[in-house]
C-alpha cells in the first residue's frame, strides 16, 4: 500500500493529483505526447493544457502541502467535496502552484495551528469555509 504524506493509495481517491500521479507512473513525459492526448487527458482531469503541463512539471507531490493543513484543520477531502464538489481540484492546482512551500512546510512543521498560513495562502478562504461549515453542520 502506497503512503502519500499520511494518506494511502486508496484514501487518496480520484483526487485530480492522485489521477495525475497515477498516470505520471504510466508515462514517461508529457511533452512527448501529442497535442490531441495532452488536450484529452487535460480535460478528463478538469483543467486546460496548459495547466496540466504546468501541474506536471510540479511533480504529484506538488499538493501534499494542502493535505497536511487539512489534517491540521480536521478537513478530509470528503468534507470539501461534500460542500462544494470541484472545490478539492481547486484547491489541489492553487496548492501546487504556491510560491510560499517552503514557509508553509516549515509552518506546518514547527506549529501547525499557528495563523501564520493565513496570511499568505490562497487557499485560506475556502479552507476556513470548509471548517465552518463542517463545525456548523454535519457535512
Amino acid at each position: 500500500m502506497t503512503q502519500w504524506f499520511g494518506q494511502t493509495k486508496e484514501t487518496r481517491g480520484s483526487g485530480l493529483l492522485s489521477r495525475l500521479a497515477d498516470w505520471w507512473s504510466t508515462r514517461s513525459e508529457l511533452s512527448a505526447l501529442p497535442p490531441e492526448d495532452v488536450q484529452r487527458i487535460a480535460a478528463d482531469v478538469g483543467v486546460d493544457a496548459d495547466d496540466l503541463r504546468l501541474l506536471a512539471a510540479k511533480g504529484p507531490g506538488a499538493a501534499d502541502l494542502l493535505y497536511e493543513r487539512m489534517g491540521a484543520l480536521g478537513l478530509s477531502r470528503a468534507d470539501v467535496e461534500r460542500l462544494a464538489p470541484g472545490l478539492m481540484r481547486d484547491l489541489e492546482v492553487s496548492c501546487s502552484c504556491c510560491g510560499h512551500k517552503e514557509q508553509c512546510g516549515k509552518e506546518l512543521a514547527l506549529e501547525p495551528q499557528a495563523p501564520g498560513w493565513m496570511t499568505y495562502c490562497a487557499n485560506m478562504t475556502a479552507l476556513l469555509s470548509v471548517e465552518s461549515a463542517k463545525g456548523r453542520a454535519m457535512i
